[in-house]
């Protein structure tokens, strides 16, 4: 027997006539998080102020990097290495360049180029 879309349709009972205009319960708030982002966004952005200030270093920028027991200089974009951080204070922050990743402690040079 072939399916017949207008059959299957009729046999739904007229839930194509569903009032989605309602205020009622089923009606989803018009922000849908928007709030939310801002504000994860903006604790983000405290968070990574203050990983710069206790480490030292200049993060989700360019930089060109100089690192301890590497003769040559590295360019691109500093980023965490792991969400997960140190324990302590004293800890080294891990981080990535490209591929490579090292400890803040590894740092001999770097500069922002943004």
């Amino acid at each position: 027997m072939p399916f017949l879309y207008s059959a299957w349709m009729d046999d739904l009972g007229g839930q194509l006539d569903f009032d989605f205009t309602a205020d009622d319960l089923l009606e989803f708030p018009r922000d849908l998080g928007e709030a939310g982002y801002f504000q994860f966004h903006s604790e983000q952005r405290q968070a990574t102020v203050e990983l710069e200030k206790t480490f030292g270093v200049v993060l989700n920028k360019r930089v060109r990097l100089r690192l301890v027991g590497w003769n040559e200089e590295f360019e691109g974009r500093l980023v965490l290495d792991s969400l997960l951080l140190p324990s302590h204070r004293s800890a080294p922050l891990r981080l990535r360049l490209g591929k490579i990743a090292f400890d803040h402690t590894d740092i001999e040079l770097c500069q922002a180029l943004d």
